[in-house]
């Protein structure tokens, strides 16, 4: 099975690097900030917007914990179905690469040669990467599922643990949103205090993002307080206009 094959490239570059953010399992980043930061957004947008419409602080609390689980939710089955599509589309290729290895070696052992012939090696030192990579089936599928059609096992993510870790980050990102409407009496008060939340863990979360990244964390964190900032302005004066249209 697709799932079952080995990664080399993921052992060399965990070796290499020691660190997982190093494999291609670093991209996981990508997930975590994209449902951190729609949490963030999402929800300071609608608290802004119900605010004009409700008139008691427990109102505004019920509708942005519906607002908080509902979204969750969308992101939980949204992640797990796009990252469960996208699982089939690469197994599927894994698959169809094997087939072609079994009725087809003529042509694969062809494309291992234009594959090296490419990489400047000449005939003599491709016959012998052919007969190193052709000696063994599962070592054949691997190489051509990596150079020719460009799959890495470590790329083929469980549905599942995407789904969960972007619902758990969306759930992260609406916390600082929420929780001063539990701590502060006054709807203007507890807004504004949400407001300057959101905007202090954009920055945190800039900050952290670049011990991945490797960017410098001021300028990756005042990067994403700016981008956060802007979309968080837009959505709460959106949500304001059209809640204010309403009332």
């Amino acid at each position: 099975m697709a799932q079952l094959m080995r990664s080399p490239l993921e052992e060399r570059l965990k070796s290499w690097h020691g660190e997982v953010w190093h494999t291609t399992r670093g991209r996981i980043i990508r997930d975590i900030v994209y449902a951190i930061d729609s949490g963030l957004i999402t929800t300071v947008s609608f608290l802004a917007g119900v605010s004009v419409s409700l008139v008691t602080q427990n109102r505004i609390i019920v509708a942005g914990l519906i607002q908080i689980v509902s979204g969750t939710l969308a992101i939980f089955f949204g992640s797990y179905i796009s990252t469960k599509a996208q699982k089939h589309f690469f197994e599927n290729q894994i698959e169809r690469e094997r087939r072609e290895i079994e009725e087809l070696p003529e042509k694969e052992t062809q494309e291992i040669r234009d594959i090296f012939n490419e990489m400047g090696f000449t005939k003599e030192e491709q016959e012998i990467a052919v007969k190193r990579i052709t000696a063994d089936k599962e070592r054949w599928l691997e190489f051509m599922v990596q150079e020719e059609i460009g799959i890495s096992p470590g790329l083929i993510d469980n549905p599942f643990e995407i789904g969960f870790i972007s619902a758990g980050s969306f759930l992260l990102g609406a916390v600082p949103a929420i929780l001063p409407f539990f701590i502060f009496n006054g709807m203007a008060l507890a807004l504004s205090v949400s407001a300057i939340s959101v905007l202090v863990f954009l920055f945190v979360l800039g900050t952290a993002k670049s011990r991945i990244t490797k960017v410098h964390w001021l300028v990756s964190g005042v990067e994403t307080l700016f981008i956060g900032a802007i979309s968080c302005g837009s959505g709460f004066l959106l949500g304001r206009i059209v809640a204010s249209y309403f009332h």
